[in-house]
């Protein structure tokens, strides 16, 4: 197909190349009925500008910023390498790029980082904001500064985000619930057990907490089923199997526990903790293809995986501020990626991908 240049909108429209320009890149005077008129033809034609050409010609070096944990935290290595692979893509287009990191459960240096970025004044910001108490003011120089920022993974809904790119964590609450429900029998019960940080549960662990629940609680028949919640405190280097038989012997009938939601990537830590209390017969679903997951879903110690698809997440979130910013694309606020439920059965076409 031959690209449709701004003469051939000029010509659509019988005015000239310089009335075309002038409305693409929103400069000069055009009367509002031309204007109307050279913008229905750029959508008819489909056109599409030279961006590389205009950047070369331009000569301006774009930054972007991205605020993500470390990668010993194991789910935060995809994202990262989806951030950089679309950063690969986009630097012949001028962007610079680069990476703020935190520990996982620092609040103080992800507090620290936050505002570095913000200092530096980048053209876009990629944010993991892990501690949503602490965004609103950094946030807010970000907005006064006019520079645009996408949430990736955590969605923070007090903010005027440019867009966010991740699961609809309710939704994702209640695939879970519907998974167990299906595997327990009815009057059993069910823990959801937290991994939190010192200072609480992090706003999607919450959603997906809540999505789990408003399932027993709407759906016929389901409520029948009884639901405990653990908040686990395991910044500090715990026994989790000790910590997982404390909460087991708290409850009145332990053996009536038929399954166990864990909330976010380290449902592995509960597999391992099961193995060793030899509690064989409790359905267990988490999150997350990490290389322990996999290896408790191949032996049938985990039932399902939620995949969250965490490079896609990090790679989207960059091309939706190069989107925005270069191309001057309108891009959607909500970005909800799919919610694949993986079994041992299906685990090899996900790590094929």
């Amino acid at each position: 197909m031959t690209k449709v240049t701004i003469l051939d909108i000029a010509e659509h429209t019988g005015v000239s190349a310089g009335t075309v320009d002038r409305v693409i890149h929103n400069r000069g005077e055009v009367s509002l009925k031309t204007r109307e008129k050279v913008l229905q033809a750029i959508k008819k034609l489909n056109y599409e500008p030279d961006i590389l050409a205009r950047s070369l010609a331009s000569r301006k070096t774009l930054r972007f910023a991205a605020l993500l944990p470390e990668g010993s935290n194991p789910f935060w290595i995809k994202p990262a390498e989806g951030l950089n692979a679309a950063w690969r893509e986009i630097k012949p287009f001028g962007i610079a790029f680069e990476e703020y990191r935190f520990p996982y459960y620092h609040k103080t240096k992800f507090y620290r980082q936050l505002n570095a970025i913000t200092e530096s004044k980048p053209d876009g910001v990629v944010i993991a904001p892990v501690f949503t108490d602490l965004l609103q003011e950094p946030l807010q120089k970000l907005e006064d500064s006019g520079i645009p920022y996408v949430f990736m993974n955590t969605q923070w809904e007090n903010s005027n985000y440019l867009s966010f790119v991740g699961q609809d964590s309710m939704q994702s609450g209640r695939v879970a619930a519907r998974l167990l429900d299906y595997c327990i029998p009815e009057g059993g019960q069910i823990l959801i057990f937290n991994f939190i940080s010192s200072k609480g549960v992090n706003s999607h662990l919450q959603s997906r907490e809540q999505g789990f629940m408003d399932y027993f609680m709407s759906e016929p028949g389901a409520g029948k089923k009884k639901i405990l919640t653990i908040n686990a405190n395991t910044q500090i280097n715990k026994d989790i199997e000790d910590l997982l038989s404390y909460h087991l012997g708290l409850i009145s009938n332990p053996d009536e526990i038929t399954g166990i939601f864990v909330t976010n990537s380290r449902v592995f830590h509960i597999a391992n903790a099961l193995e060793k209390i030899k509690q064989a017969n409790i359905r267990l679903v988490g999150y997350d293809l990490l290389d322990e997951n996999i290896r408790h879903l191949r032996n049938s110690r985990i039932d399902f995986l939620i995949g969250q698809k965490p490079f896609e997440q990090g790679y989207k979130s960059i091309i939706t501020l190069f989107n925005a910013i270069v191309r001057k694309k309108e891009v959607p606020e909500n970005q909800f990626l799919p919610i694949d439920i993986i079994t041992k059965e299906n685990i090899d076409f996900y790590l094929n991908l």
